[in-house]
């Protein structure tokens, strides 16, 4: 995911409060075991720089789900929301490796930090990257089965983690795959799972998910929230595509990396039989990377451009908000989360999607 999105949906006090939560919890989950500079980097790479989305998420709709906090629970939902958190940080660093990434949130990726504890090697740091990330997540997981939460809830939650986790997995393999398939073939509806698996249920539904099943919330009050959650996140993912194309082409950038992207895939569908073969060619050159590579892709993002491919991509993100805005109005919510809920896209539309 790109680096795009800033939210605060708790006060300063109660993001301090998840940041110095999130510090412990890497001592409590992996400092007994004399990893020595591996916890080092990994806690360096998860408190470094983190917008905290997904705890602030949780946190947020399980306060708007209504929400009590007895000393028991209050410490279970951080270490709830913060789970998140790791879970994002396990799926960063094996993404760089995958995508050669040698920044996150201008800083080393994983694998780079780790590669300087000897002298640099790449396969060593790609390697404990692989393992700090899988630490991660197991991490994320002895958090969640050792929840204080009510048998039903406690259950729910894990179930709801088991889902999310595995689907964006498969989401990953989509991406994956879909950069080796041929452009005529790539179907948008596909494109449109891939976002959902890959970014919208980790991102969006399960942070406010679990929330709400830590609270408490009714069934028909949870299918609103999925309802809500996956389209907002299905269409913050199409934004980001649009924040890719909108910045000048570099080596991380979709052109270059060969992703399949809707926004590429509208554009060349209404383009003739020969600009489309220029673009696919273009495209396959763009992948190769360097410094000729770079200049491919500007030459190619510029006349997606021109052609008024970020209007093709607008019109899906602007009918993907409106199924979020209806999801939130739905009856079975909470009154207090039916306005949270308004309010929150409200604002996402004026800083976000614009």
């Amino acid at each position: 995911m790109k680096e795009g999105l800033t939210l605060r949906l708790v006060s300063p006090a109660e993001l301090s409060l998840l940041e110095t939560h999130l510090s412990g919890l890497i001592d409590r989950t992996l400092g007994g075991h004399d990893l020595g500079e591996l916890t080092d980097a990994l806690r360096a790479y998860v408190l470094s720089g983190g917008k905290r989305i997904r705890p602030q998420l949780c946190l947020w709709t399980y306060q708007h789900c209504g929400g009590t906090e007895s000393s028991n629970t209050s410490h279970s939902v951080l270490d709830l929301a913060c789970a998140w958190e790791l879970f994002h940080a396990f799926l960063l660093a094996h993404d760089d490796i995958i995508d050669n990434g040698d920044y996150r949130r201008a800083q080393p990726s994983l694998h780079r930090r780790l590669a300087a504890l000897d002298s640099g090697s790449p396969i060593f740091g790609i390697n404990m990257a692989i393992v700090g990330g899988d630490l991660l997540f197991t991490a994320a997981l002895s958090l969640l089965h050792n929840l204080e939460l009510p048998g039903d809830r406690y259950r729910d939650v894990l179930k709801l983690f088991s889902r999310v986790a595995s689907t964006t997995g498969f989401g990953q393999a989509i991406d994956i795959v879909q950069a080796h398939v041929p452009l005529d073939a790539v179907r948008e509806e596909e494109l449109l799972r891939e976002y959902h698996w890959k970014t919208a249920a980790y991102t969006f539904e399960g942070p406010m998910m679990s929330g709400a099943l830590a609270a408490g919330a009714s069934v028909p009050a949870q299918q609103a929230i999925s309802r809500f959650s996956l389209a907002l996140g299905q269409a913050y993912q199409l934004q980001n595509d649009l924040v890719d194309l909108a910045a000048p082409a570099h080596e991380g950038c979709d052109l270059v990396q060969g992703k399949r992207t809707i926004t590429l895939i509208r554009a060349r569908a209404a383009m003739s039989p020969p600009d489309r073969a220029a673009l696919d060619y273009a495209l396959a050159s763009a992948t190769l990377g360097g410094t000729d590579g770079v200049a491919i892709a500007e030459r190619l993002r510029q006349d997606l451009l021109d052609r008024g491919a970020v209007a093709r991509t607008a019109d899906v993100v602007t009918t993907l908000l409106v199924d979020s805005e209806t999801a939130a109005s739905d009856s079975a919510l909470p009154p207090t989360l039916r306005t949270g809920l308004h309010q929150l896209l409200q604002s996402l539309r004026a800083a976000y999607f614009r």
